[in-house]
């Protein structure tokens, strides 16, 4: 296995400067305009973007950068060979399989079919009560975690036939920034992704839990996933968590680059990811370390082995939190293929 490694390092001569460098922590539109004006970038590789404050910057926008000093922040584009096939490689495939990108698309559609999903409202709930009635009717126990008393992320649990304790946790939030029929990439595309897994593992024989978790409130801050990551840390649960998955923005691309994201401490996982991503779908990937913006980052803050799969952010829709965001503009054989990629990280994770 070989690695382009120098796609960009943080130690890296580009950044000899007297300034100290920050990673910027939001894209979202409102937030950019806000803290744009007082910063210079330094580099901008995906998702990774590192910039140096203006003097006379103000405060305020601290909360937008999160300095790189002492930490390995990088991106790269992995070359990776596929592995020869064995047993669980043809267990893996016959449900990698199934996944059904027609599927995808009816759910993505279903939930776009709200005029809002934004955290609170009406339709957010009604958004929920259909991921409840989906899960449902697959066989698995459903239960609601709630961050207010209207506002409910959803669990289902797929309990294994031999480690139960053991979970494997994948999620996608199902909330929108509002705009009014839209959210379809962001993030009914994860979230559509997420339900179609359910369906095909349901008649997987798993040995450890597998955990379906579609997150609430992730546009205002990541409100369900840090809700839930705390409790599961309260109550000692979260130790029990071995694995857990992101999806966010699957279904907009036009380079066949799916984007793995974790801190570097996970970096083993993401490159195993990327052996995963070769060996059962057609897609390349990019692993970018450094954090941020999604539902993995509680989890990575827990200490639980967490990655986000992501659309590849250098040609991420341009419909990114407009009025745009629909059905229509997804590629929904590319949700397919990662979600192909899921299954077989969790199949692979629950085989170990």
């Amino acid at each position: 296995m070989k690695f382009l490694v120098f796609l960009f390092l943080v130690s890296s001569s580009v950044l000899a400067s007297h300034k100290t460098v920050y990673q910027v922590m939001s894209s979202h539109p409102h937030d950019v305009s806000e803290f744009s004006p007082f910063i210079t970038t330094v580099k901008i590789d995906g998702r990774l973007w590192l910039v140096e404050k203006k003097d006379g910057a103000p405060e305020s926008i601290n909360k937008y950068l999160l300095s790189v000093q002492g930490r390995d922040v990088r991106s790269y584009l992995p070359e990776i060979s596929k592995t020869k096939s064995n047993t669980d490689s043809e267990l893996i495939k016959t449900y990698t399989a199934q996944v059904n990108s027609a599927e995808i698309r009816k759910s993505v559609e279903a939930l776009s079919s709200f005029k809002t999903r934004k955290a609170g409202t009406a339709d957010n709930r009604k958004a929920t009560d259909l991921i409840k009635a989906e899960f449902t009717s697959l066989g698995l126990t459903v239960s609601t975690v709630c961050y207010k008393a209207d506002t409910c992320s959803v669990i289902a649990d797929k309990v294994g036939n031999e480690s139960p304790s053991e979970i494997i946790l994948i999620m996608a939030h199902l909330d929108s920034v509002g705009k009014d029929f839209a959210g379809a990439d962001d993030n009914g595309s994860g979230a559509a992704v997420l339900m179609e897994m359910a369906r095909v593992l349901q008649t997987y024989p798993n040995k450890k839990t597998i955990r379906f978790f579609a997150t609430n409130g992730e546009e205002g801050g990541l409100l369900g996933a840090e809700h839930y990551a705390a409790q599961l840390s309260s109550n000692g649960q979260i130790k029990n968590v071995i694995l857990a998955i992101n999806m966010d923005m699957v279904g907009y691309n036009s380079n066949g680059i799916v984007e793995l994201e974790t801190d570097s401490k996970y970096e083993g996982l993401a490159n195993w990811f990327a052996q995963l991503t070769a060996n059962f779908t057609t897609l390349k990937t990019k692993i970018t370390l450094g954090a941020w913006g999604s539902d993995h980052v509680p989890f990575i803050k827990k200490n639980v082995p967490t990655l986000l799969t992501i659309e590849d952010w250098r040609t991420k829709t341009p419909c990114y939190h407009t009025a745009c965001d629909r059905p229509d503009t997804l590629n929904y054989v590319y949700a397919g293929e990662i979600g192909k990629l899921n299954t077989a990280a969790t199949i692979s994770k629950d085989l170990e």
